[in-house]
């Protein structure tokens, strides 16, 4: 027996030396991770004074035109359009004297600002002069056209979607001309009018108009991420995400068939019956999660600054990848930023209560992750579906595959990091990659530059993040402020040699 006490005992030792070398790891690579946190201690501040009053007004004046988009391009109030359009040359003097002004696609705007040395590769800012519908206007605290500041906030449908965008770049050429700034390389500003239903006739005209002239490009600015606060766990810091990617988008229909007849007699297999399992099938198989590309990133660079017990977790996503994946996928957006989502949003069957259907139709709507197509997203489907008497087409009209992830380790994005932090120089936030979950106009350009970044300078919460294309859109004045400040530090930062 004391024989065999022996080795048992040396076993538990050597078990319990290999369990204290692994916390050992553990913990100094934790404790590494967090002597990496950026230093403010010689962080110049922006050197810029803006008229906050000024400045909410003019957003205001541009919220009042209503620039809706329509899939049917016939069907666009082009009036509303043009009219935006004389009311940025009036309020816009500086840039409309320095800059040279085309009309793309009908009602786009491409402004060229030229550089001093105009063989060096040039850089784009972007945004987006349209919005979408109003379907409950009653709904709102100020109309939604109103064009309101009020409370501290500036009203209205496009104040983050995305006239804050048009008007901060503006507002920011507008500051650098006055204050006497001359770009080393030339600036473009792209404004598409189309970007809420595909940017096909705006944005993708600009990138082609570019590139048939042999534009080459340091980088691409255009809307999608925000700086956020108190919204990550952990996080002692305001985080600037700053989109290095967007998902790619296709729609499946499906359709079963079935002969009908009376409800009293009903077949073993209906329409309805075929189609609903379908869609059970497809929301009990989800896409596979992946914790890689910006969403990692993301984690890593947030690494530092969170709390000593996340911060154990995040230095050794080697060890608790699995955990980490499992805690993202319980919440809707930590889902999408992991794996292609699958979403029914139509189902059609039935036109009376006791008459069997002969077809159910549904559509179900894919967000395709990073390193999938639209391809292998239906031939995914069609294989979990294959024996269900149904059938499945690819709505082509608005297909798109995931864009490239842009580089977030090389100079371009080094001088965004330092723009932005500089923006906000009396509490920097910690600026982290991220995937956009939805689609942009940016991602006409990627083949311009492999540096195309989606971001705003203003900070949101999920309450206001929640009123973009809801009720009650409104960006707080104080915000766009800081969105102007961090386009001005950006034109700089990426305009220079």
């Amino acid at each position: 027996m004391r024989m065999m006490r022996k080795p048992l005992l040396k076993v538990l030792i050597g078990a319990l030396g290999l369990l204290l070398v692994l916390i050992v790891v553990l913990l100094v690579r934790a404790w590494r991770v967090g002597q990496q946190v950026e230093s403010t201690e010689n962080l110049e501040p922006l050197q810029l004074t803006l008229d906050a009053e000024a400045l909410a007004q003019r957003l205001a004046g541009a919220l009042r035109f209503p620039t809706v988009s329509n899939q049917d391009p016939a069907r666009i109030d082009s009036s509303a359009f043009r009219a935006l359009h004389t009311y940025l040359k009036e309020n816009f003097p500086q840039v409309h004297a320095h800059l040279r002004r085309e009309i793309i696609g009908g009602l786009s705007l491409l402004y060229t600002w030229p550089g001093q040395d105009t063989t060096l590769p040039a850089v784009v800012f972007m945004g987006h002069q349209d919005v979408v519908p109003i379907a409950t206007p009653e709904a709102w605290t100020h109309p939604p056209f109103g064009g309101v500041v009020a409370d501290g906030f500036v009203w209205g449908r496009g104040a983050l979607d995305d006239k804050i965008g048009v008007l901060g770049v503006l507002e920011a050429v507008e500051h650098l001309l006055a204050d006497g700034f001359r770009p080393v390389r030339t600036v473009y500003l792209a404004f598409g009018h189309d970007e809420e239903v595909g940017g096909r006739h705006g944005a993708r005209q600009i990138a082609e108009r570019l590139a048939a002239r042999g534009v080459r490009l340091i980088a691409v600015v255009d809307e999608g991420g925000f700086v956020v606060d108190g919204v990550i766990p952990g996080m002692t810091r305001p985080v600037a995400l700053v989109g290095v990617a967007e998902k790619g988008y296709v729609s499946l229909e499906l359709t079963a068939t079935a002969p009908g007849g009376h409800s009293s007699t009903p077949p073993t297999q209906t329409a309805i019956g075929t189609l609903s399992r379908a869609i059970v099938t497809l929301e009990d198989n989800p896409f596979p999660a992946r914790l890689d590309g910006p969403t990692r990133g993301l984690l890593e660079r947030l690494a530092p600054y969170v709390t000593f017990g996340p911060r154990v977790v995040l230095a050794n996503l080697w060890l608790f990848g699995p955990v980490v994946k499992w805690m993202l996928a319980r919440s809707p957006a930590g889902n999408a930023s992991l794996r292609t989502t699958t979403a029914p949003t139509i189902f059609e069957a039935g036109v009376k209560e006791n008459v069997l259907p002969t077809q159910a139709r549904a559509v179900v709507n894919f967000r395709i992750y990073p390193g999938e197509t639209a391809e292998s997203v239906e031939q995914r489907v069609r294989t979990l579906l294959e024996d269900l008497p149904l059938q499945v087409r690819r709505l082509e009209e608005t297909v798109t595959d995931p864009s490239p992830v842009s580089d977030f380790e090389g100079e371009a994005f080094r001088r965004v990091v330092a723009a932005i932090r500089q923006a906000r120089a009396d509490a920097p936030p910690v600026v982290a990659p991220y995937l956009v979950p939805g689609a942009t106009d940016a991602r006409y350009f990627t083949a311009l530059s492999p540096n195309v970044y989606r971001f705003i300078g203003a900070q949101i919460t999920p309450e206001l993040l929640a009123t973009i294309h809801g009720v009650d859109e409104r960006v707080a004045v104080d915000e766009y402020v800081q969105a102007v400040r961090t386009y001005y530090a950006l034109i700089r930062a990426l305009s220079g040699p």
